[in-house]
């Protein structure tokens, strides 16, 4: 990754590369890239959709199969769709058969394999007649900029052999913003102080897990932290397909002092007191790290691994790699510790040792996912920021801010995870982890638009305080963001502005015409007849509350005082 080159100074090089044009570039195969790739095809444009990675999918195709989304109206267009794909293949593989096994553990196709997340994503690209051809294993060396627009950018292949890509649109879909920070675009990193936004849960902070109390040692200070990563591992208790786990190379029995702690404790006695386990479909589990419970305090630690990744967001490829095997590493030895360090009981050994990697899952990996879970990189500063005040409730409307330029809806909780090593002054709590549950509320348009660049939307890396990151940072909104982001690029190329000059009226009915959800209603099925209309008018404040009602007859005044609502936002 590189910095931005003046169009001036690269025309002055000798020799430069080759050059490909193509109307819209998305740089990074994540499930927003596709999204983003996915809507621009959808509206004629030519779209190249590149990534360093020799895979699409992003996170999604390399173990985060366990949707994050409780209230599912929140996020509809492309995201639904997916599921609806998802769903379509294990009916499939469940035709004939009564008991529809895997049907059911598709759970409406909201989990599934990674493998099947992977050839979804492909048919969704496949099924663009052309319109989106694939660039993987090229790496970001540079960007760009003339005028203070984006106009290109400058891949390597693996041989090193460079390209140029020129296109009127760009969108930076890596959750590491690589390429709007490559543009010269401002970002963030790490956290804000609590007193930047007025943020209850912003900086330093000690909180058991669902609890809104505030533990002493929570100074609300900022610092340049990074909460911990870990790998979505999956695995399968089938002998027929279980690949046995093999200590890592770099094994080191030190990084477990506290798994070990809780294990002499007798507060561990099984797999599930240190890892969380997800059946999914296909004999497949899905691993994540496990958070302290409240009343236990155990695990104190699992998979996450603070600290190791601070540097990760603003790292070289080259580093982040070494960072990637100090994770596979680390995460490979707990679960093979849990499965034969002698400490560890006979009892949890054997309930360990059930698991294995299946056989099936990332072939050419040792079986192992490609990618580290990602959970925050850096943020662009926008033409707007969404805070955990964007949550705060409008006492006269029951519900959260109006945004007439809403592009997708956030249900999830603030959900960030450590960002220390557990500390024993402390416990029952790792710093920086908390679950803090909010009412849906409205994302801006503003936040896709980095500020002092032209030509880039961002949709994942986008502008959000750390607080607010961790309601958004959910794959259901990437994609959600995506799609807004491939269409806003559509716009801008026809009307012949820049991105932060694009009509959001008209992306917004875009978007909702496409089964997109601007506002969050409890009881307005996505295949409602009158899906659009209300979801367009919910975005001008027309219902209190989180209920169309749309059978419920208004008193004349009840009308009057919406139709003013709406009315009083027509401009907007």
């Amino acid at each position: 990754m590189g910095g931005a080159l003046t169009a001036a100074a690269l025309g002055a090089a000798a020799c430069g590369p080759p050059r490909r044009r193509v109307e819209v570039v998305v740089y990074g195969a994540t499930p927003g890239g596709i999204a983003a790739a996915v809507s621009a095809a959808r509206m004629g444009r030519s779209v190249l959709l590149c990534d360093h990675y020799d895979h699409i999918g992003g996170i999604v195709a390399n173990g985060l199969t366990n949707a994050d989304i409780g209230k599912r109206q929140a996020v509809g267009g492309l995201w639904y769709e997916y599921t609806r794909r998802i769903l379509k293949h294990y009916e499939a593989i469940d035709e004939g058969n009564p008991e529809q096994p895997n049907v059911k553990l598709c759970r409406n196709g909201y989990w599934y394999e990674a493998n099947a997340a992977a050839k979804v994503f492909r048919d969704m690209i496949d099924g663009q007649e052309g319109r989106i051809q694939l660039m993987l294993s090229h790496e970001l060396r540079r960007a760009v900029v003339d005028g203070g627009r984006l106009t290109g950018i400058v891949l390597a292949a693996a041989g090193g052999a460079e390209v140029q890509l020129d296109a009127s649109m760009f969108i930076d879909a890596t959750y590491e913003g690589d390429l709007a920070a490559a543009a010269g675009a401002p970002f963030r990193t790490g956290r804000e102080s609590r007193a930047e936004f007025d943020e209850p849960h912003a900086g330093k902070i000690y909180m058991l897990f669902r609890s809104s109390e505030l533990l002493p040692g929570s100074t609300g200070e900022a610092d340049n932290a990074t909460q911990a990563y870990c790998f979505r591992f999956h695995v399968t208790n089938d002998p027929d397909k279980r690949v046995p786990i093999e200590k890592p190379a770099n094994y080191n029995r030190d990084d477990y002092h506290w798994v070990l702690e809780d294990i002499r404790s007798g507060k561990a006695t099984t797999f599930r007191n240190i890892i969380q386990v997800f059946p999914m479909p296909r004999g497949r589990f899905e691993l994540n790290s496990d958070h302290p419970n409240p009343k236990t305090g155990v695990p104190k630690e699992s998979l996450d691994l603070a600290e190791d990744n601070w540097e990760w967001p603003t790292a070289t490829l080259a580093r982040r790699r070494e960072i990637y095997q100090r994770y596979l590493s680390h995460n490979v030895g707990l679960i093979w510790l849990l499965q034969n360090d002698p400490e560890v009981p006979e009892a949890m050994r054997q309930d360990s040792l059930q698991y294995g990697w299946h056989r099936d899952e990332w072939t050419d990996n040792g079986h192992m996912p490609k990618q580290v879970y990602v959970r925050q990189g850096r943020r662009i500063v926008g033409e707007a920021t969404i805070t955990q005040r964007d949550a705060d409730l409008d006492p006269a409307l029951q519900r959260t801010r109006v945004r007439p330029d809403s592009i997708t809806t956030i249900e999830w909780a603030f959900d960030p995870h450590g960002h220390h090593k557990y500390d024993p002054a402390h416990p029952g709590v790792r710093e920086g982890y908390f679950y803090v549950d909010h009412e849906p509320f409205q994302v801006p348009y503003g936040i896709l638009v980095p500020q002092k660049i032209d030509g880039l939307l961002v949709p994942v890396a986008c502008s959000c305080s750390h607080v607010a990151y961790n309601a958004l940072r959910m794959e259901p909104v990437f994609v959600a963001l995506g799609e807004a982001s491939g269409l806003a690029a559509h716009l801008a190329i026809t009307t012949k502005v820049q991105p932060r000059k694009v009509d959001t009226r008209t992306l917004q009915k875009e978007l909702v015409e496409r089964g997109g959800v601007v506002t969050f209603y409890e009881d307005l099925p996505f295949d409602d007849p009158d899906f659009a209309a209300f979801q367009y008018l919910g975005a001008r404040g027309m219902n209190p509350g989180y209920r169309a009602e749309k059978e419920t007859l208004l008193t004349r005044g009840a009308g009057a005082e919406r139709l003013a609502r709406v009315l009083d936002r027509k401009s907007t």
